[in-house]
């Protein structure tokens, strides 16, 4: 068992330690998150002599993976004994940075002794002092800077900088855990961070496998995370571990990965990473999905990957797991009680036709797996059919309205960029339709910048004349001249609800 120290230190001490190395982040700990508004009211509870909280370091004779607070580079073990912060980083790194870099620029108001984050005006404002002047050269040497010597009125002035610049001898009290093993800091940190600004579930179960598995957060998960950015694929790390979860213990709630053996997990790990690999190739050249930006929820993903990780390659059924994917998206599966869903569904991956059971399951809580016009009414590009819509165009060959390109939301250079194209501009029909109207998938195009800033504001009576028919077509856009006036919107849109439900549901079926 360990002991509790207790000590204090003050603001610019902790600041130094901070540049010098002295104070490490442990691998559970997260980036650095705050905004610069947090930073300013930190500033300003230390200016007014409130209390700012207490700090939680860690005093571990050895850790094998350690992060630096500024550089959060990890590294292994270098020799060193510093100690590790469980909690405070996020205070410890904004007041570090504002006393040593002046990053942010926050600025203090001599005359409202207030505290701004510095923007065009305030900075040509002589009443706006930047507090890392204050810190950095003393009150003095500012005072004299700016002529604020001298008279009464200006010794007022002076008293305010000093009393900015006794910040960093504010102390703050720090507990210290000596000697505690990892187990007992990992249930120290999960219940420091389970209260006030709630850790996420996802959060606990990463710090767990943090301390137990030392390197498989930084080297294997965030590693891996970052690579799928590079790819087009924002699939956060709550999103991996989940996976991994599923793949390791068959369910979906974190508290399962806990008890999983550490040898276990990592092979579970490897399979995962297979999975995910595996099914974001076939989704892109399967269903053209290159970016992960038009998926509704990263939800739709795990039992994908549960379901691929236990099988060898020659035995999936590529086509009813990418019809499941889509399914389980357009229906939000999983938008409420989703680790009910999640786990239901990954034991009907047991069975001997897992995806007539899955299937059986979503008609069940829907009601039907086709798409009609009505459900498509007053859907916005926000809405689970938005994939779906995109998918359709894109697998019915749609192509650039300019520049014949098929789309992609991959395409090379600014001009060729996908954009979002309403067929009728909101100029012409904002003051006569409902927003909800104006802004239906039905109205919506997929075209390039180039083909976007050529059509502007014209009207689509005008300007859908001048497009081929095969490409309107391609995109489920009504051919009939009359459905193109403005006082025809309506009969416009129903139409082009129909010819995309009818697109969205050959897509699902997998017949496109």
């Amino acid at each position: 068992m360990g002991e509790l120290e207790t000590t204090s230190l003050s603001i610019g001490a902790l600041a130094d330690r901070v540049q010098e190395g002295a104070l490490e982040l442990p691998e559970i700990q997260r980036s650095f998150v705050w905004n610069r508004p947090q930073v300013r009211d930190l500033l300003d509870s230390l200016y007014r002599g409130f209390p700012v909280g207490t700090l939680l370091f860690w005093r571990a004779v050895d850790l094998d993976y350690s992060r630096d607070i500024e550089s959060e580079a990890a590294h292994g073990s270098n020799g060193r004994s510093p100690d590790f912060v469980l909690d405070g980083q996020q205070r410890l790194t904004a007041l570090s940075r504002v006393i040593h870099d002046g990053n942010p620029d926050i600025r203090f108001n001599i005359e409202t002794e207030q505290f701004e984050v510095a923007n065009a005006a305030i900075k040509r404002d002589p009443h706006w002092i930047p507090v890392h002047d204050v810190f950095e050269k003393g009150a003095i040497s500012v005072a004299i800077e700016r002529n604020l010597t001298g008279d009464g009125a200006r010794h007022e002035l002076l008293g305010r900088l000093n009393r900015l610049e006794q910040v960093k001898k504010t102390t703050v009290p720090i507990h210290i855990l000596d000697g505690f093993d990892y187990d007992e800091v990992t249930e120290i940190f999960v219940r420091v961070n389970s209260k006030g600004t709630r850790l996420r579930q996802a959060e606990l179960a990463i710090a767990r496998l943090a301390f137990r598995m030392p390197g498989m957060v930084t080297n294997e998960l965030k590693s891996f995370e970052e690579g799928l950015d590079d790819e087009g694929y924002d699939i956060d790390l709550r999103y991996l571990v989940r996976c991994l979860t599923a793949v390791a213990t068959g369910q979906s709630r974190f508290p399962a990965l806990g008890a999983a053996d550490p040898n276990a997990l990592e092979l579970a790990w490897r399979d995962t990473r297979k999975a995910i690999e595996y099914f974001l190739n076939l989704a892109r050249e399967n269903l053209g999905l290159e970016s992960w930006d038009w998926v509704p929820s990263n939800n739709a993903l795990i039992v994908p990957v549960a379901y691929l990780a236990r099988r060898e390659y020659a035995e999936v059924d590529q086509a009813r797991l990418l019809r499941w994917f889509l399914l389980s998206s357009v229906w939000q599966r999983y938008s409420g009680a989703a680790e009910t869903k999640m786990d239901e569904d990954l034991r009907l991956l047991r069975g001997p036709d897992p995806f007539e059971a899955l299937e059986r399951a979503l008609k069940q809580e829907v009601g039907r797996l086709e798409v009609t016009a009505d459900d498509l009414d007053d859907a916005s590009v926000r809405s689970s059919f938005f994939l779906a819509a995109y998918l359709a165009c894109r697998m019915n060959g749609a192509r650039d309205w300019a520049t014949a390109v098929p789309l992609s939301s991959t395409n090379l250079g600014t001009q060729h960029l996908l954009e979002l194209h309403h067929i009728f501009p909101r100029a012409h029909i904002a003051d006569i339709y409902s927003r909800k109207d104006v802004n239906e998938i039905a109205n919506i195009a997929f075209i390039s910048k180039t083909a976007n800033l050529r059509i502007g504001k014209t009207p689509p009576v005008v300007y859908l004349q001048d497009i081929p028919v095969e490409r309107l077509e391609q995109q489920f856009v009504p051919t009939d001249p009359t459905l193109w006036e403005i006082d025809a919107y309506q009969a416009f849109l129903q139409q082009r609800r129909e010819m995309l439900a009818g697109g969205i549901n050959r897509v699902l079926a997998g017949s496109v």
